[in-house]
């Protein structure tokens, strides 16, 4: 998953710091949440948007190549959800069942950021 790590990287350079990043990938259903800092501001993705730090296709448009490459990528198993936690030096894939429950997933991602 070292192009995710390329992909966060890239994506700083719009002026957003320190991204920190899950992504829950299944073959048929994705969900990519992240924080990052603008301006000394630690924002939730959707909310960069609502606040006016981003355009919103910017955001889509990150959120979608994200997916293609984790689902692209030979660690991605079609059969289970694929969790990634990543952010501009480091890649965790981690799987659970399909059917997992992903709001409790990102819940706990969330209360372990720093």
């Amino acid at each position: 998953m070292k192009k995710v790590i390329e992909k966060i990287n890239e994506f700083e350079k719009n002026g957003i710091k320190d991204v920190q990043l899950i992504a829950l990938v299944s073959e048929t259903s994705a969900e990519v949440v992240f924080y990052g800092v603008i301006d000394g501001v630690r924002y939730q993705s959707n909310n960069m948007v609502e606040e006016g730090k981003i355009e919103s296709d910017v955001i889509d448009g990150f959120y979608n190549e994200i997916v293609e490459l984790v689902r692209g990528d030979k660690k991605f198993d079609s059969e289970k959800m694929n969790i990634i936690k990543a952010d501009s030096d480091r890649c965790k894939v981690e799987y659970d069942e399909k059917r997992c429950k992903t709001y409790k997933i990102i819940k706990e991602w969330e209360d372990k950021l720093e």
